[in-house]
């Protein structure tokens, strides 16, 4: 009975290793099959924010196309001073034509601070003249700001190139 007791031992000790080796081998693909799932799932998020861009782009374009050029040139100004409101400065940083960027605002942190010492905390922009020359746009803006009627508001052309819808960049006068 000890030489039976014995092959019921080791055939429960071989039966648990197998059982254990089929659990880690179902646990490993299991897990391989949740990265995939993971993965496809992130790829197909990214795939779809592309897509939501690019129609967006198309959209805004499309917009764009339907306005006139007064019109083009206000919705530019205003998304640079949106950026400038809501102290987005490396956007608006960006909308800057590169030389006048390189000339005037060598580094982000230069336009920043002239930004916040220019700009007030809150602004409204009244749109005085428009004049166009050539390919550029020159358009006379007022800043106010509506919290404090007693600062002087702040008169600014702005120059705008546009290369094409939604395309453009911009400088204006440095004071």
């Amino acid at each position: 009975m000890n030489k039976k007791l014995k092959i019921i031992l080791v055939i429960i000790g071989i039966l648990i290793l197998i059982v254990l080796n089929l659990l880690v081998y179902i646990n490993a693909h299991t897990q391989n099959e949740n990265t995939n799932t993971t993965e496809n799932v992130i790829n197909t998020i990214v795939e779809h924010n592309i897509a939501t861009e690019e129609e967006t782009e198309q959209s805004r374009k499309e917009m764009l196309n339907s306005y006139p050029e007064a019109t083009r040139m206000k919705v530019y100004v205003g998304q640079y001073i949106s950026a400038i409101d809501s102290k987005d400065y490396e956007t608006a940083y960006n909308l800057l034509y590169e030389n006048f960027r390189n000339t005037y605002f060598k580094t982000l942190e230069d336009f920043q601070n002239y930004a916040e010492q220019k700009y007030p905390d809150e602004i409204v922009v009244e749109y005085l003249n428009m004049e166009r020359e050539g390919t550029m746009y020159i358009v006379t803006i007022s800043i106010t700001d509506p919290l404090n009627r007693d600062t002087p508001a702040i008169q600014q052309n702005i120059v705008i190139q546009e290369n094409d819808l939604n395309d453009f960049v911009l400088s204006f006068n440095v004071e």
